[in-house]
């Protein structure tokens, strides 16, 4: 099995995510991963790359690229592998039937979506590396970088955008 960047982001989120995953009144989840490499939504298992806002917030990773750089005279690389990520929902207010209330409440789940990446941040165990050694590359860094918030261009809709940079080595031997 490769290594799976985008995947291993997605479920980071869900598995370090500082309070109970967002539900509904019927404990229905409300907060959507999706793959857009894929596509899938991971809580639902439908192969798309895009939900209905109104019936879930959703935070979405792609893969935007990758950067083998050749270290010392053997089959090394410095590899930084970057991952697009994007946090949407609408407002719950007035006749909309979005998931969030506010723009506090859309700030607070950016935060907590961010920091359940950054306990990562220092040696990110990103699925097997010696399950297939090559391309395989051992992450010792990742930043949370270029982030740019989309919200105050419409009233009800919100998105923050960022990029997840892991840097580390592969050895092509």
């Amino acid at each position: 099995m490769v290594q799976d960047e985008v995947t291993w982001i997605l479920e980071t989120i869900k598995a370090n995510y500082p309070a109970a995953w967002p539900t509904d009144a019927d404990g229905e989840p409300v907060l959507a991963r999706i793959n857009r490499d894929e596509p899938e939504i991971l809580e639902s298992g439908e192969r798309t790359r895009s939900v209905e806002l109104t019936q879930w917030s959703a935070i979405g990773a792609g893969l935007a690229s990758r950067t083998p750089t050749p270290v010392g005279t053997e089959y090394d690389h410095r590899v930084e592998t970057t991952i697009s990520c994007r946090l949407e929902g609408v407002t719950s207010r007035g006749d909309e039937w979005g998931h969030v209330d506010s723009a506090a409440h859309f700030e607070q789940l950016v935060r907590y979506v961010q920091h359940a990446i950054n306990v990562e941040r220092s040696y990110p165990t990103v699925d097997d590396v010696d399950a297939d050694g090559i391309g395989s590359v051992a992450y010792h860094s990742l930043f949370i970088e270029n982030e740019t918030d989309l919200s105050h261009e419409n009233k009800d809709y919100f998105r923050r955008d960022w990029d997840v940079r892991l840097v580390g080595y592969s050895s092509l031997l």
